[in-house]
């Protein structure tokens, strides 16, 4: 099979990985303007989890999210005191050279989400360019933009001599070095959406209404990645949904907002009474969190007349708290909208972020039990330094690595910001918080 644009999604070595409506969706969304513009391209993902000839076939739970498919493999010496089980996620090694054998390809696309997946990366680059040295790569993703000199200096440490590409910018500039260097081989495609059409299977669809969050929180990269906040027209995100839903019969559809229900009235509202007045019958989630603040009695209610099964609310902690973003009497506000409206408790959850610079488990252990009593299923959230953060400052003089030197080090599961984490500690609130939540939600 011959294309213009080979794009690849890495694997990812890491202690774990959950398919929890997890997909590059920058990639996958240049994949779709690539197609419009008349561009050949075969999407590749080396963590497909329904790939047919997968040795073993990954457990798949509700509403599109599972596991990956894995491979143990040796742990990282300098994760040695992490009493985890490290492992490869994604397509056997060999398939992987299967598929790409029976390619011809005029250039390579890759991605790389995580900073401390970067390693899944660099094992393609060291097969692409063992084999086809000859053939340009381009990289972007947010390990490029969050962490774009290290990727810069292992680039030309090792493949100086090989027509590697790095691009940080936006997918508009990027579309302009491909049209000057690559004429388009097809027709223009009917649309430019997300390719997700392009996987063995469409579990879900995530969808994106805006760009960005007007909110400061220390511990996130939101500002960085997007420096100003932007709502897409909301009457395209509708033809969007309808689409896959009409065209492929996806029903779940994951929001990767950072703030959706900002300025709710005249945008998500607007989407989802054009979803109920077709009638349409789809399921919703939010893994990325919501604001409490913006939950009222009227807006609980239509997010649940429109469908959504998965409501996540971002709380953090109860005590010691540092962002302002939600008061814990609007949180629990937010929730009795919520329960009001006919959500079930299985279907609500709250974050708590633990693992921060200075953590004290006592604080993380009263937040857990403190949505016990509010019988609000809690969800763990271990902390990870994000470069350009005010967090990631703090958080170096914390860690027991050189968080600046290697992004490896960024990895939530080490919880980098503790100079000796309790591991014994960790397992309890880990058992404590799951078991809060069976006793909720069983």
């Amino acid at each position: 099979m011959e294309v213009d644009f080979l794009l690849i999604n890495p694997w990812i070595y890491d202690f774990s990985a959950y398919d929890f409506w997890l997909r590059p969706y920058g990639l996958l969304l240049l994949g779709g303007k690539l197609r419009k513009l008349g561009y050949s391209i075969y999407y590749l993902d080396l963590l497909d989890p329904f790939y047919p000839e997968l040795p073993k076939k990954p457990k798949r739970k509700d509403f599109g999210t599972g596991h990956f498919y894995k491979e143990a493999i040796p742990k990282p010496i300098y994760f040695n005191d992490v009493p985890r089980k490290f492992c490869r996620y994604g397509l056997p090694f060999s398939l992987f050279k299967r598929i790409i054998s029976s390619l011809r390809f005029k250039a390579i696309l890759l991605t790389c989400t995580m900073t401390y997946w970067y390693p899944g990366l660099f094992v393609i680059l060291d097969y692409i360019t063992r084999n086809y040295p000859e053939i340009p790569i381009y990289i972007g993703g947010i390990y490029v933009k969050l962490c774009f000199e290290h990727l810069k200096y292992e680039i030309e440490k090792f493949y100086k001599d090989f027509p590697i590409y790095i691009f940080k910018g936006s997918a508009e500039e990027f579309l302009e070095t491909i049209k000057k260097n690559f004429p388009p081989s097809k027709e223009p495609y009917l649309n430019d959406y997300p390719i997700f059409d392009m996987q063995t299977s469409i579990p879900y669809v995530i969808i994106l209404t805006s760009y960005g969050c007007p909110f400061n929180c220390p511990y996130c990269a939101s500002k960085k990645l997007y420096p100003q906040f932007k709502q897409k027209n909301p009457e395209e995100v509708f033809e969007e949904i309808l689409f896959w839903h009409k065209n492929y019969g996806v029903v779940d559809f994951a929001f990767y907002d950072d703030a959706l229900l900002l300025n709710f009235d005249s945008h998500l509202a607007l989407i989802l009474e054009k979803i109920l007045s077709c009638g349409l019958n789809l399921r919703f989630h939010t893994p990325n969190a919501i604001h409490a603040r913006f939950i009222n009695e009227d807006v609980a209610k239509l997010l649940k007349k429109a469908g959504f099964k998965t409501i996540r609310i971002g709380l953090e902690r109860i005590e010691n708290r540092f962002d302002n973003k939600v008061s814990i009497e609007e949180f629990l506000q937010a929730i009795s909208y919520l329960k009001s409206a006919g959500f079930k408790e299985r279907e609500l959850g709250a974050y708590i972020l633990y693992g921060i610079p200075g953590e004290n488990f006592e604080e993380v252990k009263k937040s857990l039990l403190f949505l016990e009593k509010y019988r609000i299923p809690p969800h763990l959230a271990e902390f990870s330094p994000i470069p350009g953060t005010p967090f990631f400052e703090i958080a170096k003089q914390y860690s027991r690595y050189s968080l600046e030197e290697d992004p490896i080090f960024h990895n939530n599961t080490i919880f980098p910001a503790l100079k000796k984490p309790n591991w014994e500690e960790i397992e309890k609130l880990k058992t404590l918080a799951r078991k809060i939540r069976q006793s909720i939600c069983n």
